[in-house]
């Protein structure tokens, strides 16, 4: 899933870049976040989303409901004008999304290869045609709301 990530630059030496993940910061959560250097932003900020995501999950806040605004609206609220720069990250939600299940589906010869080709080009995008089928599902879903 593609995050938001606002960043907030130190105005001093010495202090560290402040993160927020606004998609997170819904009902009793919140997702900050801070690194000490740009080369950290995007480790930091996908453990504080696994932190935040885990913990929703485990008070039955389904990961489905995650809805991520994008920098452009973020940037016009007034909780994250201090916000200097935004960036998108994508982290994959998969292991917060339940336990794998095993289903029957049929799909053409050539749709089957293309996909097997895109997987085996992907440098690690996908692990595998069921990791493919995942993201496109959850992609297309994501659209439909």
């Amino acid at each position: 899933m593609l995050f938001s990530v606002g960043v907030e630059y130190p105005s001093h030496d010495g202090e560290a870049l402040g993160l927020v993940v606004p998609a997170l910061c819904i009902d009793d959560y919140a997702c900050f976040s801070a690194a000490d250097s740009e080369e950290q932003v995007k480790s930091m900020a996908t453990e504080a989303i696994a932190l935040v995501v885990e913990e929703m999950v485990s008070n039955g806040v389904s990961v489905g409901n995650i809805r991520d605004m994008g920098p452009r609206h973020y940037r016009q609220l007034e909780d994250y004008n201090h916000c200097d720069g935004w960036l998108l990250l994508d982290v994959d939600l998969s292991e917060f999304m339940g336990k794998p299940k095993r289903i029957n589906v049929s799909l053409p010869d050539g749709l089957i290869q293309l996909i097997d080709n895109r997987v085996k080009y992907s440098q690690g995008q996908y692990r595998d045609r069921s990791h493919f089928l995942a993201v496109a599902s959850r992609h297309e879903l994501e659209g439909a709301q």
